[in-house]
């Protein structure tokens, strides 16, 4: 299906002439988040771009939906389920990291006795 994403700002209608083709409806909302942080992205983030909103329109020129730049920049999208996607593995905590932190008051210790022994060889 032939989408049209038309760019409502100030209540002027700015046209997609061109349109996009897009495989379903439920793909819809991904794809006009998609559009709206190219466009975000491509004139600077201007504020006023926050009150816009993009008209989503057929062919016939039905709309389809209306998302507002807000929504679409700070609602999350939900994430499609993907059966091949490799998973994080846990990683064990390091022995060597704990002891690090384990140690680092008598570092801070002997460090500052080093100084004061300094200090002293050299008076």
């Amino acid at each position: 299906m032939r989408a049209f994403f038309n760019i409502v700002i100030n209540g002027k209608v700015v046209p997609d002439r061109v349109g996009q083709d897009v495989g379903d409806t439920a793909a819809l909302r991904f794809v006009a988040s998609t559009v709206v942080r190219g466009i975000v992205q491509r004139h600077g983030g201007e504020a006023k771009l926050l009150d816009a909103s993009l008209l989503v329109t057929d062919e016939a020129g039905a709309g389809l939906m209306e998302i507002s730049f807000f929504e679409a920049l700070y609602l999350p999208v939900s994430p499609e389920a993907d059966p091949n996607r490799r998973r994080p593995e846990a990683r064990a905590e390091r022995p060597s990291a704990l002891l690090g932190a384990a140690l680092k008051p008598m570092r801070r210790f002997a460090g500052a006795v080093s100084a004061r022994v300094q200090a002293i060889a050299q008076a």
